[in-house]
């Protein structure tokens, strides 16, 4: 028995495709949203007090501490002081520029010296 496309099985296939007919779509119902009552306002007047209010606060508190004489001193003593950048000796392991060519080239572009009006 041979599983194939029989003429029994595209005469089904053609009698499902009419008998169906033909799909609509159903037309979209358009509604429009009303912004204006929405369930949480933004209020700006709140987050601006809490926000200058956190930002004063913060510098009440840095500036107690700043301003603290022991805490200073123990910045001071056990604080990580800056220290600079070690200088490395010797020869760079990158080549050197003047072995290409290329830094060589001269720009087309020659800028042109602005011209001030004479007072």
């Amino acid at each position: 028995m041979r599983y194939g496309i029989t003429g029994g099985t595209v005469a089904v296939a053609v009698a499902l495709l009419v008998g169906t007919g033909t799909a609509h779509a159903q037309q979209p119902v358009g509604k429009v949203i009303d912004t204006s009552n929405l369930v949480v306002k933004p209020v700006t007047t709140s987050t601006n007090i809490f926000a200058q209010s956190a930002q004063y606060v913060s510098r009440v508190v840095s500036g107690m501490i700043d301003n603290n004489a022991i805490i200073r001193t123990v910045n001071n003593l056990f604080g990580n002081q800056p220290k600079a950048a070690p200088i490395q000796g010797g020869l760079s392991p990158l080549p050197d520029p003047k072995l290409y060519p290329s830094t060589y080239y001269r720009s087309p572009i020659q800028p042109a010296m602005p011209i001030y009006p004479k007072r």
